[in-house]
């Protein structure tokens, strides 16, 4: 029988988490690690313009507002079955290098 409990993750979603299991501390001028940076925009979108009335865009929020709301997923302060295991895994460095990132996202469509 195997030590891991992988039915308490759905299926679709545990890829998600596979994702960040290759991530080191950081990554050269504090930009998010491409790995890190595909994961979030599987479900946030390309630039941070989500395509699901479910999931927030992160493009055009404050790199504050969204270390705060990274981290209070990670404290299990705010509950979202994915985004709370996501920010679980997460150090400081990299939850702020996501932040700047989006933050400083523009729309390429325009």
């Amino acid at each position: 029988m195997s030590a891991w409990n992988t039915s308490a993750i759905p299926p679709r979603k545990s890829w998600l988490l596979l994702l960040l299991l290759p991530l080191g501390i950081g990554h050269a001028n504090d930009q998010p690690e491409p790995q890190l940076l595909n994961m979030c925009k599987a479900c946030h979108g390309e630039q941070g313009l989500s395509q699901f009335a479910t999931i927030p865009n992160l493009q055009g929020q404050s790199a504050q507002y969204l270390i705060e709301q990274l981290k209070q997923f990670k404290s299990a302060q705010r509950q979202d079955p994915t985004m709370t295991k996501v920010a679980k895994l997460l150090n400081e460095q990299q939850i702020n290098a996501i932040a700047h990132y989006f933050a400083n996202t523009e729309d390429e469509s325009k």
